[in-house]
């Protein structure tokens, strides 16, 4: 009878086990998220993890997704591509996510997204090389084409004076691409490109690229990268090149205005972001922000917060199978998003309004803002 009683009890254990374990995770849904958290792009990817940590606790604090509570599994790619491809066969064939999102770096996306494809698992990238407009059905993004802006940005060089450029190009597919575009823009507009180079991301002294540029006096110079474009910026002025500078969305960080300190001046960039924006979606979300961070949010994080808001929508209403998250976000027209109305087309790109931007006294600022003072 005493054995026959404990084994009772024992079974009654274990069932108990079973079930609270099967309600523990019925209590939360996990997506993944892909970023560079260290190396040197890992600014960019703390600020992102910093806006999808405050839509996961916002979100909870309203009951979950579906009653249920979100966690996010983070992976740290140092934005490179086979550390990124890794990340993702863990997050897809360990994890199960039905959802990942980023990463940051374009030549990390593209080294996921077949891996995303194949395991029909719904890709958010941050990314903006064209080529992953093209990157297959499961792919979707929050980061503007980087073909979108460039049109714009040429325009305004045209429109300066500025005849002819000198391009300098971080040697990965977002500088690649970049520098490309622009060349094949501002040639078409009828400037003239007198030097498209690459430089390596991991390089500290730009000076003999620099010289190179000094020598052939180009009217301007555009440069694309990361926070190595604060140390060229301030190694152009010591070496005393003439032009004006220009550059691309990366540029708005921080880091790059104390390294380039008053080099920094009067460079001209194209972005999506306008932190005093009257959209009421931005201002509550700048609000949020700047509470639990004690500053206002740069772009590259309301991005990601911006994608995790029809994230959210979408996995509230047809729950968390991937092919129902895919069919929805392809069908999502005009939602309330942090830069307006939010739309997904037939490639899975979102469309968002382009601004020109500068920094002006110590600050990024749009040059709307600067000409209505």
């Amino acid at each position: 009878m005493k054995r026959l009683l404990s084994l009772t009890i024992l079974a009654v254990f274990l069932i108990s086990l079973l079930i609270f374990g099967c309600t523990k995770k019925e209590k939360e849904i996990k997506i993944g998220a892909i970023l560079p958290l260290s190396g040197y792009a890992a600014q960019y990817g703390k600020w992102i993890q910093e806006a999808l940590e405050l839509a996961r606790e916002r979100t909870n604090k309203h009951g979950g997704i579906r009653g249920r509570k979100l966690e996010i599994i983070y992976e740290d790619d140092q934005a490179i591509p086979t550390i990124a491809a890794n990340a993702m066969n863990k997050l897809c064939k360990v994890n199960k996510v039905p959802v990942v999102i980023g990463s940051w770096a374009s030549s990390c996306v593209l080294a996921q997204a077949p891996i995303a494809n194949r395991t029909h698992t719904v890709l958010i990238a941050l990314a903006a090389s064209p080529k992953i407009r093209d990157a297959g059905d499961y792919i979707f993004r929050v980061a503007p084409d980087a073909r979108l802006p460039l049109p714009k940005l040429v325009s305004f060089i045209i429109k300066r004076g500025d005849k002819t450029i000198a391009i300098l190009y971080i040697n990965n597919d977002f500088g690649k691409d970049q520098a490309a575009v622009f060349k094949e823009k501002f040639e078409r507009a009828g400037g003239i490109i007198v030097m498209s180079e690459a430089y390596n991301s991991k390089s500290l002294d730009f000076r003999t690229l620099l010289t190179k540029v000094k020598q052939l006096k180009p009217d301007g110079i555009f440069l694309v990268g990361y926070n190595e474009v604060g140390r060229i910026l301030r190694q152009a002025k010591e070496l005393g090149i003439a032009g004006h500078f220009y550059s691309s969305f990366p540029f708005e960080n921080v880091e790059v205005l104390k390294t380039a300190r008053e080099a920094a001046e009067g460079v001209v960039y194209p972005h999506f972001f306008d932190p005093e924006s009257d959209i009421p979606e931005m201002k509550q979300y700048q609000k949020e922000y700047q509470k639990k961070y004690g500053r206002l949010s740069e772009g590259f994080a309301a991005e990601a917060y911006n994608g995790m808001l029809v994230l959210i929508y979408v996995m509230n209403e047809v729950g968390f199978n991937p092919e129902d998250i895919k069919n929805r976000l392809y069908t999502i027209k005009n939602f309330p998003g942090l830069f307006g109305p939010v739309s997904f087309d037939q490639k899975g790109d979102i469309n968002i309004p382009i601004i020109l931007k500068t920094v002006h006294c110590g600050r990024f600022i749009t040059l709307s803002r600067i000409k209505s003072n």
